[in-house]
């Protein structure tokens, strides 16, 4: 099948992004291409690996954001098939994915205007993620607001995100020295 860039409906997917990133529009709203799937689970990647190398090796860095991006995809697509919605799993990972590369990547902003604002002296890397946990709650919400709009329950969506976040962000960034 060729590529056709008219049917990306580019003009409305930032506005659409932007939408759900405040709570207000749906994965719904973002086209059902696997060619903007696979840019946003790319993104997401980079995304995530540019921030753990600010930290971390390389290695560690690519690593991590190769693992997060395929931990994402393959939790998207089992959850999606065990609530019999697999019609939406492009579209809900797509989002997953693109909000999760557009919060990184104001995390990794943050983190140049806090590590300049706090100096070397204090210990940075402590006070940048301890000031950054906002953040990594925002991407629990969001995640939990996605598989919400995937028709899971609240509960099971915001224990989900939650344990995506926690085992991520917190215990996998932190093996990955």
């Amino acid at each position: 099948m060729p590529f056709n860039l008219q049917s990306l409906s580019v003009s409305g997917t930032p506005k659409a992004l932007f939408e759900i990133l405040k709570f207000e529009g749906a994965q719904n709203a973002l086209p059902a291409s696997n060619f903007f799937l696979g840019g946003s689970v790319a993104a997401y990647a980079i995304a995530k690996a540019v921030l753990h190398g600010l930290d971390h090796s390389l290695t560690s860095a690519l690593i991590f954001g190769v693992f997060t991006a395929a931990l994402l995809s393959g939790m998207a697509y089992v959850i999606l098939r065990l609530y019999k919605s697999s019609d939406q799993l492009v579209q809900t990972l797509a989002a997953l994915a693109a909000t999760g590369a557009v919060l990184t990547l104001a995390s990794i902003v943050l983190h140049f205007v806090f590590a300049v604002a706090l100096p070397p002296p204090l210990p940075t890397t402590k006070l940048v993620n301890f000031l950054l946990f906002p953040i990594a709650l925002w991407i629990v919400f969001m995640y939990a607001f996605l598989f919400r709009h995937a028709k899971l329950r609240t509960l099971p969506a915001f224990a989900l995100a939650a344990t995506y976040v926690i085992v991520t962000d917190f215990i996998v960034a932190t093996l990955l020295r």
